[in-house]
């Protein structure tokens, strides 16, 4: 038996066919290059009302169902990755595989090969997966963050960066304790646990760097326009045709997530525009002989709500969550969203419009001097019963729970390179003779959701395997917190009462202890399924318990389509998840109580935690129930994540 036949074995995963030689991505693509950025489309939100609702045939929503990306003679991808090898008694474990099921009945298998230098790791289109269109007639705008659009202001030094006690405009004008964000990023959020990855000692050096995109009102400027501009770091707006409202309000906001994410997601090259990224293409102009524009895997949205989302449609999820949702569910980035801050909506827990989106992950606060969540932290989701708009008198349904992510926020940018110890600068803007005083301080949510995007798009640098994933970026960090958010709880209790970690999301089989085995399943679920119980679909897998390791946490998340809780009002699937505890690498064998399961009914993640000592861990993870008119009836978009720091 050779190596991987072993391996594979070894799994409790035999795939039939021989493996091929053939490199392939993560989403069963050719290896090809990765390296082109995405063009911008600008989305007439009132036709997303012209959707197809429940009256659309059966056809057109079968074609519908091609947004699970699959295309040609393949019904369904498998694929898995572990950190520490797939196969913990070898000295060089694989970390890749994916199985490939095709629609004349044949399945194969293959092992994937780290591709070397900028061609990349995954290609924006390929055998498998969705063919994507280009436009090639474009002009790209690389800019520096400039000085303010907005009217005229007057910038202050603010000097008084000694861990200052201020007032914060979401939380009734309270007093915050901020703190610096070196501090937080390099101490509470262990950052210093990563140095081989700051330090490039990272074993990635093919993956490139990530493009990260920021969905903005007004373009970011600099917020201190002393620093030189050679230090100030560019991002491409290369939409010529997307239009800002730039405001006082909606200027720092872009500013302060474009200052968050540049300073955590160092090797990223960032893009900007009003109008979500559509399909890759390649560049019109090259962007420099000794670089690359990478495609753009994460999004990161701290928009202001649009004016005409009232207070009912701020509670309820309204067109702008439905339209994120589909292009989440079409496009695959991993987008990131601030849940809102409910001061300044309606102060009822509202969340902000696009937090509502299922497939988006929703960012909440935490301070980092008490480690409790934020107060004003919004919370609130619910899905109209009989469609968008449709929730008269109170007919609505549960939604998927949210925020799923908690991070820190309340901490001022300082330049660790002067006596100064100072960045950002206050600034006074003048509107029709009003001034709006904007203080060199972070809060909010959208300050957590920034910084939460920062982490994500390293985890994508050092980790190739997640890009194109949200269902499994989701799973891995509801799983892979290590920071412990502190009691009283808000809001009847978060999600996970851990926060992840640079050390949780940052890591890599030869420097990290820390441990993640993900996997994917895409496609017919007739397929990806491997057993039939009680007339359900379930999908069991074996995963021999890593060495040392004792306390874990899992969890699944799955894509829905946005059409789907718009029209129907709820999630259209439901998967559980249940843990079992064997002596022996056997999927067929679940006798006996388990270990841990979650079987919620309404969200669109569940999450496990427990601890073991037993030789191998069989997991189930079950189709309980499914809308018959769900655009994705029998296809799945479903990501897992186990975890251990210990």
């Amino acid at each position: 038996m050779n190596k991987k036949v072993a391996i594979i074995a070894a799994l409790g995963c035999i795939y039939a066919g021989a493996a091929t030689s053939v490199n392939y991505d993560l989403l069963g693509r050719r290896g090809s290059k990765m390296n082109s950025p995405m063009v911008y489309k600008n989305i007439d939100y009132s036709k997303a009302k012209k959707d197809k609702g429940l009256g659309s045939s059966l056809e057109n929503r079968r074609l519908m169902r091609q947004a699970t990306g699959l295309k040609g003679n393949v019904n369904a991808l498998v694929g898995a990755f572990c950190n520490k090898g797939l196969d913990y008694s070898t000295n060089y474990p694989v970390p890749y595989f994916m199985k490939r099921f095709y629609t004349n009945g044949n399945v194969d298998s293959s092992y994937y090969e780290p591709i070397a230098g900028i061609t990349g790791y995954l290609g924006p289109s390929g055998t498998y997966f969705m063919d994507v269109p280009t436009w090639q007639n474009y002009s790209y705008y690389e800019e520096h963050a400039g000085k303010t659009n907005v009217g005229n202001y007057a910038p202050e030094n603010y000097y008084s960066f000694s861990n200052p006690l201020e007032n914060t405009l979401y939380g009734y004008y309270q007093v915050i304790q901020y703190k610096k964000l070196f501090n937080v990023e390099n101490q509470m959020s262990k950052r210093a646990n990563i140095h081989w990855y700051d330090m490039g000692y990272n074993v990635c050096q093919e993956c490139g760097k990530v493009g990260v995109y920021m969905a903005v009102d007004a373009l970011p400027v600099e917020l201190n326009e002393n620093l030189d501009t050679n230090r100030a770091v560019k991002y491409i707006r290369h939409n010529p045709w997307d239009s800002y409202n730039a405001t006082p309000e909606t200027e720092i906001i872009s500013s302060r997530t474009y200052n968050i994410l540049k300073e955590t997601a160092r090797n990223a090259v960032f893009y900007v525009g009003s109008s979500l990224p559509q399909n890759p293409s390649n560049p019109s102009v090259p962007f420099a002989s000794w670089e690359v524009r990478p495609q753009i895997y994460v999004g990161v949205h701290n928009r202001k709500d649009p004016a005409n989302v009232n207070n009912e449609q701020a509670l309820y999820y309204s067109n702008e969550a439905r339209v994120l949702d589909n292009h989440i569910y079409e496009k695959r980035t991993i987008d990131i969203v601030a849940a809102g801050n409910h001061w300044s909506r309606f102060n009822n827990g509202h969340l902000a419009a696009e937090a509502h989106a299922a497939n988006a992950i929703t960012v909440g606060a935490v301070d980092p001097s008490s480690g409790t969540i934020a107060g004003y932290t919004s919370n609130k989701s619910r899905y109209c019963s009989s469609g968008i708009g449709n929730c008269y008198n109170g007919s609505y349904s549960t939604a998927s729970e949210k925020p799923e992510i908690y991070n820190y926020t309340h901490f001022f940018m300082n330049d660790e390179t002067t006596y100064l110890e100072m960045n950002d600068q206050k600034r006074t803007y003048y509107q029709n003779g009003i001034p709006y005083v904007y203080y060199p301080f972070y809060d909010g949510t959208e300050s957590a959701a920034a910084y939460t995007g920062g982490m994500v798009a390293n985890l994508l640098a050092a980790n190739p395997f997640y890009r194109w994933h949200p269902e499994v970026v989701k799973a891995l960090l509801i799983a892979s917190g290590d920071v412990a958010i502190n009691s009283p709880y808000p809001h009847d209790g978060p999600v996970t009462t851990k926060m992840p970690s640079y050390y949780s999301l940052v890591f890599d089989r030869e420097y990290s202890p820390y441990y993640h085995y993900s996997r994917y399943w895409i496609g017919n679920t007739e397929k990806l399924k491997t057993h039939n119980y009680s007339g359900k679909k379930e999908i069991r897998f074996i995963v021999k318990r890593p060495e040392g390791k004792t306390h874990f946490s899992a969890a699944i998340a799955w894509l829905t389509s946005g059409n789907d809780i718009a029209n129907l009002g709820k999630i259209a699937q439901n998967f559980d998840l249940y843990v079992y505890e064997r002596n022996a690498n056997n999927i067929n064998n679940i006798s006996g109580s388990y270990k841990a399961k979650s079987d919620s009914l309404y969200n669109a993640f569940e999450k496990i935690s427990f601890t073991s000592s037993a030789p191998y861990l069989l997991f189930r993870i079950r189709l309980t129930s499914e809308e018959q008119l769900s655009e994705n009836k029998d296809q799945a978009v479903l990501g897992f994540d186990l975890a251990a720091s210990n």
